[in-house]
């Protein structure tokens, strides 16, 4: 046996575990360091009902700067695997314009990166919009010792799940002194905020900049307390937000509607309409009416054949219309149309070979189902007609003319209670963006 050899052997592996016990410390602690940076998260704020980057509102300034120190270096830009972006609107309001509202923020500070940095790789940003964020208002209100009714307020928010009634129920509570103080106080903080998360590859890491943490005690005496987003609120948010493919559906504009007034299916007159959407504001509705019936050995009759135009112009807002779903709503319209007619009650007739009547109407449309709206309209004009009035005999095989006249009313000339299916294009799915 050759002890010197030996030794040596027990040397050389005692170097060798020493070597990989550093350069495994190493790699904790460059894991550790992407940990830290991966967590850093970089908050911006938006005005109320606005998506506009604004470096003068709240710290806003101090974020952009910071994004100035990260994203102006092309090196450090290189390593950036991606740039998630969160954003959020407060709960109040209308929900499903807080989730547009939401949507709008993550396109603006992305177009805003674009912009101001076209070194970064516009492929690694990816915008995840929440909606409102409930968990964070909760937490909000257990922080503020200072709210009025806070547990009263803790109740209504934890024993009602619908937002809607959240909302209502809050408003109410105490002549709305709990709410006000919450809308100054709290509110800002939600409904203002988009989140920017950067994760930098690990494989080589440079000195970063030192993220512009917020100073809480500072903002106590400029504004608001500051809330702390989790990775549980963006991942909650997150699973409600997309279908379980990881992409959200987006639903077609209608092509058109058809439509039948139930008025006139339940006098049994066959009718039908057609409206097609112009823009977001306007849209042009046809209609045609044919009953044709003679009932009970011709003693009565119902023959009917007319048609008209409307053009509609929907009321409301841009950013109402914006949130709205096409065709619902609050409309004004212009009507014209004709055709002609034949009635009859037992011996007396009424014939006419053309009518025409032309006004304005008025009308409002709701959502029932899906693709499934109901309408209630009326229209005010003028209606013009010559008639031939006839008697009826011989078992009203004969008619005998009466008279000849013409008619004019100006008054109501429609009434619509109608059934509106919509014909939309095909679903597509797309992602976050």
């Amino acid at each position: 046996m050759n002890i010197p050899k030996y030794i040596r052997d027990i040397k050389r592996g005692i170097v060798c575990c020493g070597l990989l016990f550093t350069l495994l410390l190493n790699c904790y602690a460059g894991q550790k360091e992407m940990k830290e940076v991966s967590g850093n998260m970089m908050i911006l704020y938006f005005r109320f009902d606005k998506f506009v980057v604004d470096s003068g509102y709240m710290n806003n300034s101090r974020t952009l700067c910071h994004w100035d120190e990260l994203f102006t270096d092309c090196n450090l830009c290189a390593r950036i695997d991606s740039i998630n972006i969160y954003s959020f609107a407060s709960p109040e309001g209308n929900s499903v314009y807080n989730e547009q509202l939401a949507r709008q923020r993550s396109t603006a500070v992305k177009s805003y990166l674009k912009w101001k940095y076209p070194n970064l790789d516009q492929c690694h940003i990816h915008l995840y919009p929440q909606g409102e964020n409930w968990k964070e208002f909760r937490q909000l209100i257990i922080d503020d010792k200072n709210l009025p009714d806070r547990k009263e307020v803790l109740q209504i928010i934890e024993r009602n799940e619908d937002p809607e009634r959240c909302k209502a129920l809050l408003n109410k509570l105490d002549n709305g002194v709990p709410y006000r103080y919450i809308h100054d106080h709290l509110l800002p903080y939600l409904r203002n905020a988009a989140i920017c998360v950067v994760w930098i590859k690990p494989d080589c890491l440079p000195a970063l900049p030192e993220v512009a943490h917020i100073n809480s005690d500072s903002l106590k005496k400029e504004l608001y307390p500051v809330p702390q987003f989790t990775n549980e609120t963006t991942d909650r948010a997150k699973e409600k937000k997309f279908t379980s493919s990881g992409l959200r559906k987006k639903t077609g504009r209608p092509l058109f509607a058809l439509k039948t007034n139930l008025l006139f299916d339940a006098a049994l007159m066959p009718n039908v309409e057609i409206e097609v959407p112009i823009g977001k504001r306007w849209s042009i509705n046809g209609e045609y009416v044919f009953p044709w019936w003679l009932l009970k050995d011709n003693r009565y009759c119902l023959e009917i054949l007319s048609g008209g135009l409307e053009g509609r112009y929907w009321c409301g807002s841009s950013q109402k219309r914006e949130r709205r779903e096409i065709l619902t709503g609050h409309f004004f319209g212009l009507y014209v149309g004709g055709g002609k007619y034949d009635l009859q009650w037992k011996e007396n007739g009424y014939q006419g070979e053309f009518f025409i009547a032309a006004g304005i109407s008025y009308g409002w449309v709701t959502r029932i189902a899906r693709n499934l709206h109901l309408e209630l309209s009326a229209g005010i004009g003028l209606l013009r007609t010559d008639y031939r009035h006839y008697h009826a005999q011989d078992h009203y095989q004969t008619l005998l003319w009466q008279e000849n006249g013409n008619y004019t009313w100006l008054g109501p000339t429609k009434v619509k209670v109608s059934l509106v299916w919509l014909l939309n294009h095909k679903t597509k799915r797309g992602g976050a963006e």
